[in-house]
């Protein structure tokens, strides 16, 4: 008899199928953009006429065979190992355009948008809203560890996403894998370019080489235990990087940012090169001093004494003893000393119950403060959004006369329906306004 491990992930992979098997990119309505970050290709919120549901559809470009390669292999493994996971933003459906040189991946939509966008509202995040976000993440990670993967790779502010209920998943890092994985001429342009800067939360605008190289493993000779791997070790210190983020918000204000930043490039790329310089030291919070030197010393900077440290940052009132510690074992700058996911979840911070320091305030109470702008309009107002209605009609009557017979129930058309809600709340206008309106377009096709 299989286990019931073996039947649930068969029972999931089925699932994915049958939806891919119900979607085709040519009963897609686009019903906005959504905002992507840095070098990131576009990102579609578009809309399946015969079942409407919405979905996200990003549309990756396919340089050359090898990237095309990698990104079909790490999408296999999301659809296989990480598909029907709470913790992982869902894959449904890829379509592959050869001639035209991309890739269109149909995604689960996150109608709460990302950390990048929260961060980039609130500035800073309070302990206990930190914590609420670690747990889905460091479950996320584990799932992807455990499961044969080497690592995420591009854990960030804008990989961390929400739907309005507070719900956290982790997405899929696509990016890192067209970047860092294709050929070295195609890293070089993307790397070399100039960014534009659009979030100072944003790690890939940094001025100094990119925090998301792939360190070449390969090349590593640590006297390590058997389950210790780089990448992962990585996964964790960028891990601890984030939340440090979303505790202080961005480095720029630091006095010693760019060393900081140079420094953090230096643990992940070439700690093997300085493991001996650099074996005194504890992790960035409390080694922090000893990483500007080093950094200094090796640009021929001249060291001028810093009136202000990270540490200095997280005031006692703000933020617990555990929570520095947390971050302390994220943070180590030798990653075999970092801890496992596995170790992560049972750290004091999270399995304590001690109360967290600071505002009392719940992650989705600022996912809704973050996404107040979006609230409906008073009725004088609302003639933009209800052109969008209509537009938006003439789609579906153009795309269901030409596609199978809509397999939408009219109970989903009605007011508080969540399609039906999630469209009146992006075009700012009544749910009955909308509900009428498209249950009068599918009887008109019946």
């Amino acid at each position: 008899m299989k286990d019931q491990k073996k039947i649930h992930e068969e029972l999931s992979l089925s699932i994915s199928t049958l939806v891919q098997s119900q979607i085709r990119i040519e009963d897609m309505i686009t019903t906005g953009t959504l905002r992507s970050y840095a070098d990131s290709s576009p990102v579609k919120k578009m809309l399946h006429a015969p079942t409407m549901k919405l979905y996200v559809v990003k549309e990756e470009p396919l340089h050359n065979k090898e990237i095309r390669k990698n990104l079909k292999d790490w999408i296999s493994f999301w659809q296989n190992k990480c598909s029907n996971s709470i913790q992982h933003v869902q894959i449904y459906s890829t379509f592959w355009s050869t001639p035209e040189g991309y890739v269109s991946i149909v995604m689960e939509y996150m109608n709460g948008g990302s950390l990048q966008n929260l961060l980039e509202s609130m500035g800073v995040l309070p302990e206990r809203s930190i914590k609420q976000l670690v747990q889905p993440i460091l479950y996320g990670l584990q799932r992807i560890h455990q499961s044969g993967a080497q690592c995420h790779g591009a854990l960030g502010p804008s990989q961390i996403l929400f739907l309005r209920d507070g719900t956290v998943k982790l997405s899929q890092g696509l990016q890192y894998r067209v970047q860092i994985q294709g050929n070295q001429v195609f890293n070089q342009y993307i790397l070399g370019r100039v960014k534009d800067v659009q979030s100072l939360y944003d790690p890939s605008i940094l001025e100094t080489p990119s925090l998301w190289s792939k360190a070449p493993s390969e090349k590593y000779h640590f006297p390590i235990q058997d389950d210790f791997v780089l990448e992962r070790a990585n996964d964790i210190w960028k891990l601890g990087w984030l939340l440090l983020n979303c505790a202080i918000g961005t480095m720029e204000f630091h006095p010693k940012a760019q060393q900081i930043y140079e420094g953090s490039r230096i643990i992940l790329e070439e700690i093997t090169k300085y493991i001996d310089q650099l074996k005194d030291t504890c992790c960035l919070l409390h080694s922090e001093i000893k990483v500007i030197q080093f950094v200094e010393q090796n640009s021929k900077i001249i060291n001028e004494p810093t009136k202000i440290t990270i540490l200095d940052l997280l005031p006692s009132d703000k933020f617990s003893v555990e929570f520095i510690q947390f971050l302390c074992s994220t943070l180590k700058i030798d990653p075999r000393q970092r801890l496992f996911t596995e170790q992560l979840l049972q750290h004091q911070w999270l399995t304590g119950g001690k109360e967290c320091k600071g505002p009392n305030v719940q992650l989705k109470e600022l996912l809704s403060i973050s996404n107040a702008w979006n609230t409906f309009l008073p009725e004088e107002f609302q003639g933009q959004g209800a052109q969008k209605l209509e537009r938006l009609c003439d789609a579906l009557c153009l795309v269901l006369q030409n596609s199978e017979k809509p397999t939408i129930n009219k109970m989903h058309l009605q007011e508080n329906s969540p399609i039906i809600k999630e469209l009146s709340y992006d075009m700012g206008i009544n749910t009955k306004i909308v509900s009428e309106r498209l249950i009068s377009i599918f009887q008109s096709l019946i």
